[in-house]
């Protein structure tokens, strides 16, 4: 904190010379060739894996959140439950990953390169001090006169690195058909609701996803204000007349009241000379956990005829959402101290207040929602498809030292390498002890679920 007061004027500097740029990078392309087949989108990633469905939430929190993530994988990875093909790991029914900022670079990496990120994914991104190459890249001098004119920013140092040194250039196009539908998600800075990248909503800016760097959507999923530029995407109208985005998007949520600001937002886009350009920041500022978007989906996954038609027809018998919360609550000076807090302080605060309180409402809601879908799915099967809401966090941790410990590491993009093994511990714990978990794990491998395999 010292070092970032003693250098504030600079910073102020440099933000002033990032904010002279008279236009930022565009890497978003216009649709020129209707490929549905090709489309990282929910109709063509989203089919009916089995009698699990898993989703899983990841939420934002710098490398906090992304080490904590990638301990939940492990669990996942490790638990082992009867299926109709055999025995299996519980992450390969993971049917969908959400995630925010910090968590988007786990479930990213994941959805790109499997299990090969249990082998390097520590050494390419968690124990890496990723921040201190970032902010070297802005006190370069080489690069202050790139940041006026020419669309380089201090988004684009990291969307450069991310690209070269964690994402290898991948684009959505390269997310593998065999992993989960990884939904990165952002926050329109304007409307001030999430923007999700999946091709639904680039659809509504006539854009192709498959084109779009994994790297930049990463890079606004953790764009905080002011510490980074927003990431820009042109919205290129005229290919709403032939086709039905609007009327999709009457039938994604029809009836639904809650969701009624989301189609509002998203009908923005279509309106010629309303919005040409969308300014993406961090995806925590809409929602931190993710779990709207979860609420979301699950809205969207029941109207989507192709999907809901399947659903009903072959329904799973579990349904599952596990929240992963790498939020953190540490000790605030200002409760020890009668001084009027710094400024800082009070909007962190106030912005922490809103958050919390916009969290608690959004989990009761989505876990309403999961009872109601499941007993929706339920009167179409000849059983009962049951519910399970598991949802880990920092507060699990009874040991007050070790909670308290765990709410003082920072939301950044550098921790010591002895924070990322105790995230992948608490990780470990939380998940395994969790009572919901355990039910699932009992109930899929009760012997009424165990495959009889025939011995020839």
């Amino acid at each position: 904190m010292y070092l970032f007061i003693k250098l504030y004027p600079f910073f102020l500097f440099l933000l002033f010379l990032s904010g002279c740029s008279s236009q930022s990078k565009i890497e978003n392309f216009e649709i020129t060739e209707h490929s549905p087949e090709n489309q990282y989108s929910y109709k063509n990633n989203l089919k009916n894996r089995g009698e699990v469905n898993l989703f899983v939430s990841f939420s934002g929190g710098g490398t906090r959140a992304s080490a904590f993530s990638y301990g939940v994988l492990e669990v996942l990875r490790d638990t082992m439950i009867s299926t109709a093909t055999g025995r299996n790991s519980l992450l390969s029914e993971v049917d969908v990953i959400t995630a925010v900022s910090g968590g988007s670079f786990t479930a990213a990496y994941y959805g790109l390169y499997g299990d090969k990120i249990f082998d390097d994914y520590e050494e390419v991104f968690l124990k890496r001090n990723i921040q201190h190459v970032l902010i070297s890249g802005i006190l370069n001098p080489l690069n202050w006169m790139k940041f006026i004119g020419s669309g380089f920013n201090r988004s684009e140092l990291a969307v450069n690195y991310y690209d070269k040194h964690i994402f290898d250039g991948k684009t959505f196009a390269d997310f593998r058909s065999d992993m989960p539908f990884v939904q990165i998600n952002a926050t329109d800075l304007s409307a001030g609701q999430p923007f999700i990248f999946r091709q639904e909503y680039f659809d509504f800016l006539c854009s192709d996803l498959s084109q779009f760097p994994v790297s930049r959507a990463v890079a606004a999923s953790s764009a905080v204000p002011v510490a980074f530029a927003p990431i820009v995407l042109k919205n290129y109208h005229g290919c709403h007349e032939s086709e039905s985005a609007g009327d999709a998007i009457k039938t994604h949520y029809q009836d639904n009241t809650r969701t009624e600001q989301i189609k509002s937002g998203l009908f923005r886009y279509i309106e010629k000379d309303l919005v040409d350009y969308v300014h993406l920041v961090d995806g925590g500022v809409s929602d931190n956990l993710g779990v709207r978007v979860l609420y979301d989906t699950a809205n969207i996954l029941s109207n989507i005829p192709e999907i809901s038609d399947e659903a009903a027809s072959n329904p799973p018998k579990y349904l599952v959402l596990l929240i992963v919360n790498a939020a953190v609550s540490p000790v605030k000076r200002m409760d020890k101290d009668p001084k009027e807090p710094a400024i800082f302080e009070q909007l962190s605060a106030a912005s922490a207040a809103q958050i919390n309180r916009y969290n608690i409402e959004t989990i009761q809601l989505i876990k309403d929602s999961l009872q109601a879908w499941a007993s929706k799915l339920s009167k179409t099967a000849d059983y009962e498809v049951k519910p399970f809401f598991i949802q880990i966090d920092f507060n699990g941790i009874q040991d007050k030292k070790r909670n308290r410990l765990l709410h003082t590491i920072s939301t950044s993009l550098a921790l010591p390498a002895e924070q990322v093994v105790e995230l992948r511990s608490v990780a470990r714990i939380l998940l395994n002890k969790s009572p919901e978990f355990q039910r699932l794990i009992t109930e899929l491998n009760a012997p009424s679920n165990t495959p009889i395999l025939n011995d020839y």
